[in-house]
């Protein structure tokens, strides 16, 4: 590693690895797409212009202020207002994904609650927030997040989870740093699919409250373990 790069530098690396992270471990699709706030200047954030994933590169990124604008020229992500939104209500965010995670989105259109059903999912509270778009703007909406107006409501949803769902549409995973949501949004997915299995099977016994903060504690000072370990197996598969 250079050693003489800035900390918006190494920021920016991490967000181009954290993409190849999340496309390779099945996470995030054509469509989504993962931020970072600005070390240098923590009243911006730096997010890809809009590109497919898979074709993102350090020169990619660019960077807005928390009203989701930016200087830059080059097209931008409609949904970026979702990624400012949540930096302007949440100060303690570094970093925002969002994503179609496979596995959770059926928790985005059921009535069944996302919840913690194993330790490595106990980060995820007692239960996980849903943002219902029709509340407020009605049932003839796209469903997106392209408005300031509809991410503050998202943001709002958020409130202090790390993970709040977008009915009939995705996810959204925070966090204090690119490799803390990258580790989340992994076992976001993870809990997701283990929750659905246990509920075909039996009834399920989640995380007591004592549960969920003792265990997140303990899985949280794991993230450079599961950064360390995906970032091998993109070497492993040649994307690196």
């Amino acid at each position: 590693m250079n050693n003489n790069r800035t900390a918006r530098e190494t920021v920016i690396d991490e967000i181009v690895t954290a993409t190849k992270i999340l496309l390779n471990e099945g996470i995030l699709d054509t469509f989504g797409h993962i931020s970072a706030r600005d070390p240098e200047d923590p009243d911006s954030f730096l997010l890809a212009q809009k590109l497919a994933p898979s074709l993102i590169k350090a020169a990619d990124i660019q960077s807005f202020n928390l009203e989701g604008e930016t200087t830059d020229n080059r097209p931008s992500y409609l949904e970026r207002y979702i990624h400012s939104e949540i930096y302007k209500a949440r100060p303690d965010v570094n970093c925002v994904l969002h994503s179609h995670s496979p596995a959770v989105l059926p928790y985005c259109f059921t009535d069944q609650p996302l919840r913690p059903v194993t330790h490595m999912g106990a980060f995820l509270g007692e239960a996980v927030p849903v943002y219902e778009i029709r509340d407020k703007q009605g049932d003839e909406t796209d469903l997106f997040g392209g408005s300031p107006a509809v991410c503050a409501d998202i943001a709002e949803s958020l409130g202090d989870y790390p993970v709040v769902l977008m009915a009939r549409h995705g996810v959204v995973n925070v966090g204090g740093s690119v490799r803390e949501v990258v580790f989340r949004a992994f076992y976001t997915e993870q809990n997701a699919a283990a929750q659905t299995a246990g509920l075909q099977i039996g009834k399920v016994k989640y995380l007591s409250p004592g549960e969920v903060k003792t265990a997140g504690k303990l899985v949280g000072a794991q993230i450079d373990r599961g950064w360390d370990h995906w970032s091998e197996r993109l070497r492993q598969a040649g994307l690196a």
